[in-house]
């Protein structure tokens, strides 16, 4: 049957007759389904817990930084003049950072008490503690300490602090004072190293950045420093925008692993059908026709798979949300971000079909008879399919990039990661090489190993890749945590005091 004469197919036709040929429960596509599902599930929780995040960052960006602008100026309070400029674009309050706050706080959200209590500053003589603090202090509530010269009452236990975010790294559980106490306890003093923060909510509409650029131009030598209310934690923005982009180029990285068994798991399902596809042929089907069918079943395991993870993403969430509480402001309950869950399914199905395009172009590539022989005489390599899987794989890292907010640091990941590929692809040659002139032995089990390791058509390059680049991956993360660890432990000295003082 030449391909001139061969019967063209529909898509519909082609479904028809995959829909048949397709096993209700995958069978002999569970391994496509299954790495599919778990790669896409891990970048579906990593992409939709990270955009929860940010969304909420957004979203309480007010509370987290206590206004809608914030001033700050080291080693002094406000002048009386600048106070008053603040004061005219809406409510002003101020503080130190030490914390000390006036009756005006929080401008935004509320600060809630172990007890239950919604409160603001505290009395004069009296304080809010976190709990680490009492704790340090070996206290209990309504026992008195001393800061400074002064002396205080704990009055209450922090739960919820909602401008804590905003803080950035404190070297201490909080306590919250009122405003005046610093000075009245020596605290500020001249040379005392302190920070003078001031907050504004605004009357109306007004924008922070025009706010701040009216407030540059009539305090020019000030030297205030800004934040607003769109940039209300910066250390958390970036920590979580790097961990992200980390734990997806891990996950990625995983999914390509996977892809890898996907493969092979497409191949040992194609020659399982090689003489159905060999009777097509036979039958008239086209070469396009053949490729539409089994196109569709692997589509339909991999679209199955995908909406699976995406699915247990959307569930995972929550209890990592819960984890995090305290830690990172994560909104509770399930949380639906389209733009991680589609990108999550795109990387699957790109996966899916990258590596599924090798075995797939070949049983549309070679001849009836071809396929019929190929248990005693293997197909040859198809350079044009290897060059579609080479598209794809460039499809996403192309997409891994756009999608990044740190190319090079992506970049940097994905060049290592194919130079890893290809050392690993290069040492399972290696071995099949060696293998094929290794002299034989004697022992039949291991002249019969030695000759799997080379047989026609044997997976020693696929497994030696997989493998390794598995445990490169973990390697990788254990390397990371080493380095934190290590560099904390040269930093810190062996015996570290249980409380400090600056100042």
């Amino acid at each position: 049957m030449t391909a001139a004469s061969a019967t063209p197919m529909s898509w519909a036709m082609a479904w028809r007759i995959a829909k048949r040929d397709l096993n209700a429960r995958f069978k002999g596509l569970r391994l496509l389904l299954v790495c599919i599902f778990l790669g896409t599930a891990a970048l579906a929780a990593i992409g939709t817990l990270t955009a929860a995040i940010e969304r909420e960052l957004a979203n309480r960006g007010q509370e987290l930084l206590g206004g809608d602008l914030e001033v700050e100026v080291w080693q002094r309070d406000l002048t009386d003049e600048e106070k008053t400029g603040l004061g005219q674009y809406g409510t002003l309050s101020g503080g130190t950072r030490m914390k000390a706050v006036d009756e005006r706080w929080p401008l935004y959200g509320v600060l809630t008490l172990a007890d239950g209590r919604e409160v603001g500053a505290p009395a004069a003589g009296e304080a809010w503690l976190g709990q680490g603090a009492l704790d340090r202090l070996d206290i209990k509530l309504g026992e008195s300490f001393r800061v400074g010269t002064g002396t205080l009452t704990a009055a209450g236990v922090i739960a919820n602090e909602p401008d804590r975010l905003s803080e950035g790294f404190q070297l201490g559980p909080p306590i919250i004072v009122a405003a005046d106490y610093p000075l009245r306890a020596g605290l500020i003093a001249p040379g005392a190293l302190y920070e003078s923060k001031y907050r504004i909510a605004f009357d109306s509409g007004q924008e922070p950045d025009a706010v701040r650029e009216q407030l540059e131009e009539r305090f020019p030598n000030s030297g205030f420093d800004f934040r607003d209310r769109d940039r209300a934690s910066p250390g958390a923005d970036r920590f979580v925008s790097n961990m992200s982009d980390f734990l997806t180029l891990v996950g990625l990285a995983a999914l390509v692993i996977a892809g890898i068994g996907i493969g092979g798991g497409v191949s040992s399902y194609l020659d399982a059908r090689r003489n159905s596809i060999a009777t097509f042929k036979v039958l008239g089907a086209s070469s396009r026709g053949i490729v539409k069918i089994y196109a569709l079943q692997i589509g339909a395991a991999a679209l199955v798979g995908s909406l699976a993870g995406i699915a247990t993403g959307v569930l995972v969430t929550p209890l990592l949300g819960t984890a995090l509480q305290g830690l990172l402001p994560v909104e509770g309950g399930f949380v639906i971000e389209p733009a991680p869950l589609l990108l999550a399914g795109a990387y699957g199905l790109l996966v899916a079909f990258s590596f599924a395009a090798t075995p797939l172009l070949r049983a549309k590539t070679f001849p009836a008879m071809a396929l019929m022989r190929a248990r005693v005489s293997p197909l040859a390599r198809d350079l044009r399919a290897l060059v579609w899987t080479g598209l794809g794989i460039v499809a996403i890292c192309a997409l891994a990039l756009l999608t990044t907010n740190q190319p090079m640091l992506s970049g940097g990941f994905l060049i290592g990661a194919g130079g890893a590929l290809i050392a690993l692809a290069l040492i399972g040659f290696a071995i099949r090489l060696a293998a094929r002139r290794a002299p034989r032995t004697s022992n039949p089990l291991l002249r019969s190993a030695v000759a799997n390791l080379h047989r026609p058509g044997a997976p020693t390059g696929a497994l030696v890749t997989a493998l390794g680049f598995g445990l490169a991956s973990f390697v990788l993360l254990a390397a990371i945590q080493s380095a934190i660890n290590g560099n904390i432990e040269s930093r810190v000295p062996q015996e570290a005091p249980d409380y400090f003082v600056l100042d």
